[in-house]
């Protein structure tokens, strides 16, 4: 059984991630938060690596993780009505899949990628599992940052939060060893 955060807007029990659940949160106006972004727009299979989508994929990640749904317009970061992204096939979930191990440092792996509706209302919907890993950076040119999730927005991490993040993630890993 599934639980995210689509589940949780409307207050639905665990259960599948399907075409009736989106219906129902984009019908409750359920609103952005930091596990949960209404994207109108798929990004382009061409060149996917450098669109925002490793930005908000590592957001998510280094946020707990979360959902990312494709295909709901949103005002004031409410869910308004549904937006069809077009035909979506295996490749372009590869793709998906891929932007987020090449494109962010550490990879994120684990993505479930949930294909929804029918043609003229399809949606695509991202799990990103939350990730030990972190912080996942992203790389742009000769600069990097962190992204992180900070209610419905996606902001950058400053020094202080990456370190506290590097440290979280070296005594998890020393932990992990003594138990061994």
């Amino acid at each position: 059984m599934t639980f995210t955060a689509l589940h949780r807007a409307i207050g639905a029990a665990p259960g599948p991630l399907d075409d009736t659940l989106l219906d129902a949160a984009v019908s409750a106006g359920a609103v952005e938060t930091d596990d949960l972004d209404w994207k109108s727009e798929l990004p382009p299979a061409k060149g996917l690596p450098q669109t925002d989508f490793p930005k908000d994929v590592a957001a998510m990640a280094n946020s707990g993780g979360g959902v990312i749904v494709f295909g709901v317009r949103e005002s004031q970061k409410a869910a308004t009505e549904r937006a069809d992204v077009g035909e979506v096939d295996e490749a372009y979930e590869r793709s998906l899949r891929s932007a987020a191990i090449t494109a962010i440092s550490p990879p994120v792996f684990g993505l479930n990628v949930h294909r929804l509706g029918t043609e003229g209302n399809r949606a695509v919907v991202v799990e990103v599992p939350a990730s030990v890993d972190g912080p996942h950076l992203i790389y742009k040119n000769d600069y990097f940052g962190a992204p992180v999730r900070n209610d419905s927005d996606t902001v950058w991490m400053k020094e202080r939060q990456i370190e506290a993040m590097y440290r979280k993630f070296v005594v998890g890993r020393a932990s992990c060893r003594e138990r061994v």
